[in-house]
């Protein structure tokens, strides 16, 4: 799904013209932006100069023809997958992308369509609109109507509103519905996503996921899993306080459809009380806990969507999809397991969640703990449970034992999980594909405790780069490049436990790019935005669409143009750097995969 075909700017039947115009519009922007914060003009003589070259570069990349071998290549895919999508407009079947493994799965119309009303039936959580109109227009009124008095009241603040929360009222359109299968579970159920990118209500869902996530992240920070890494660390911890044990067992339970089950009135009251306990002086970033229950009421009060040529209203339940649904029902969870918190507390146990996952050890008997999950399950008639009890289990993406007192983890990989990573061939710049083979090795020595585990790993990483076309001396440079850079060239001849020991603890405590987002989270809102601001107040950020062919050189002659014309001939403030990022083209998700009900039903508004 991920794979991105060859030179589609040759074969997508557009003129050459267009995408010069495009990319040089694209490109032009971001240094007027970028000129613009360093107080330079984009509008003198040498700014003129240096857009025209810019130009003439474009049409250069743009107009030299592709090597024959990467022509043909290109010509070929493209050839496929027009095949391909006139395949599936004829055929009774959906294509979709898999909730875990992210690879393609090929399904029946008619069983996808059986599945979805078997869960909606189930869930009792969406209600059809019977009237048959489409209720955008009301929700933008209603998004206004809720706004226009906070914003006299000076409830709201009304650079917050611009920035963060007011709809467009030109492209606002309707949720739609769609489900993605699992089939790493008996039966492949769906799971459904509700795509509500453009709804009136969609920038209040994320600007209440921006205000509360990190407040609850902070709050919670204790009793949560952030990954899989932050379990290992958390496991070794436990066993490093000594309470690691040869009759220790592992609880895992998962909630089932968390999302759609918990009660829209039952998580406002869970919001209330958190704000209550953990709001400073009952207000969040000098807003009203009255206010943020309104706004929250407004997300859900407007979760409506199309499915099957239907309009239907989420009656229970946040949108899976929606940015806010996440932190109300992570907020409503941590009201739930405050017991089970308490409980493991008394008897000096871990417990940790991740989402709708809860993992938590035991040294009581097997019967005792049985008790004690019966009670939660009963605790709350919308929280459902299914457990595991033993003393290997797996948990997110480790595999957790305990040999007689002994903590091994591992990588987990699911059984319906395939082989499949980024593959060499999609049309990605080259240090895409270097990054890739090294996440794979550090995860792998982050997340396996022994060098026997991490071996077994890397022979799977290889494997797997090997089935995804990945050169074997490519894949032999970048691991030996690896290990050298970690200092432990030694293991790739010899499995030393010591050697590997040092490896590992170096890789499971170093911050993940998560971890780090996260710190800056906790810094709020404002402090945040303004950090950023003056991080990055001498760059300049330019992306371009990469292709391979003659694209391959566009990021370094942009450079050297930007050093004739602001280096070199009258130099300007030195600190300005000009960092070139890239865009990628469609990959097969974009170009096969077909959610989207038509325009027609997302934004038909009665007068």
């Amino acid at each position: 799904p991920k794979y991105v075909p060859p030179g589609q700017s040759r074969f997508s039947g557009q003129t050459v013209d267009k995408f010069i115009t495009r990319e040089y519009d694209n490109i032009v922007q971001c240094f007027e932006n970028g000129l613009t914060k360093n107080c330079i003009s984009y509008s003198d003589p040498r700014a003129k100069d240096f857009f025209i070259a810019v130009e003439n570069l474009i049409r250069r990349f743009y107009t030299t023809p592709l090597p024959p071998k990467l022509f043909a290549r290109a010509q070929y895919e493209h050839r496929m997958i027009k095949s391909i999508q006139r395949q599936l407009k004829k055929s009774n079947v959906i294509l979709r992308i898999t909730d875990k493994s992210k690879v393609f799965h090929l399904g029946s119309v008619y069983d996808y369509s059986q599945k979805a009303l078997q869960y909606m039936h189930e869930t009792n959580a969406y209600r059809e609109i019977t009237s048959g109109i489409n209720p955008c227009q009301n929700h933008v009124q209603t998004v206004l109507a809720l706004i226009d008095p906070m914003l006299k009241k000076r409830e709201i603040n009304l650079e917050i509103w611009k920035q963060y929360m007011r709809p467009n009222v030109i492209t606002t359109e309707l949720a739609h519905l769609y489900f993605i299968p699992k089939p790493h579970k008996i039966g492949t159920p769906l799971r459904p996503i509700v795509s509500s990118i453009k709804a009136a209500a969609t920038g209040v869902s994320h600007f209440l996921d921006i205000l509360l996530h990190p407040m609850f992240n902070r709050v919670a920070k204790e009793t949560t899993f952030l990954n899989g890494i932050d379990f290992v660390r958390q496991m070794e911890t436990y066993r490093n306080r000594g309470r690691l044990l040869p009759t220790t067992l592992f609880v895992t339970f998962d909630v089932t459809n968390l999302y759609t089950m918990i009660p829209r009135d039952g998580a406002i009251f869970a919001l209330q009380n958190f704000l209550y306990k953990h709001g400073e002086n009952r207000r969040i970033h000098g807003m009203t806990i009255d206010t943020i229950t309104r706004l929250a009421r407004l997300v859900l009060d407007t979760n409506c969507f199309v499915y099957e040529k239907k309009y239907y209203q989420q009656i229970r339940g946040g949108a899976m999809g929606s940015p806010f649904t996440m932190t109300l029902a992570n907020i409503y969870m941590w009201g739930w397991e405050q017991s089970l918190i308490e409980h493991q507390k008394v008897h000096n146990e871990l417990y940790g969640r991740y989402i709708d996952d809860v993992f938590m050890t035991t040294n009581l008997s097997l019967d005792q703990i049985k008790i004690r999950l019966n009670i939660a399950d009963e605790q709350d008639e919308n929280i459902r449970i299914t457990h595991t009890i033993g003393s290997t289990v797996e948990f997110l993406d480790v595999l957790v034992e305990n040999n007689q007192g002994q903590l091994r983890t591992s990588v987990f990989h699911k059984p319906a999980a395939e082989p499949y990573i980024l593959p060499f061939l999609s049309d990605h710049p080259h240090h895409i594909h270097r990054s890739t083979a090294k996440s794979q090795l550090l995860r792998a020595a982050r997340l396996c405790s022994h060098v026997e585990d991490f071996d077994r790993e890397r022979l799977n990483i290889e494997f797997t780069l090997l089935l995804n076309d990945y050169p074997p001396k490519f894949i032999a440079y970048q691991f030996k490049n690896f290990f050298h850079i970690n200092n432990v060239l030694s293991l790739m001849e010899q499995l030393d436990e010591v050697v590997y020991g040092k490896l590992h603890r170096q890789a499971l405590y170093q911050a993940t790019r998560r971890e780090k987002q996260q710190e800056q989270g906790q810094l709020g809102m404002t402090s945040n935005a303004n950090q950023q601001a003056n991080s990055n107040q001498d760059d300049i950020f330019v992306h371009f669409t990469f292709e391979s062919g003659p694209m391959l050189n566009f990021k370094q002659e942009l450079k050297n143009l930007w050093k004739k014309h602001y280096i070199d001939n009258n130099p300007i403030k030195h600190n300005i750097r000009l960092k070139i990022g890239t865009r990628s083209n469609k990959n097969l998700n974009q170009l096969l995969v077909r959610k989207k009900p038509p325009q027609a039903m997302l934004m038909n508004v009665v007068p």
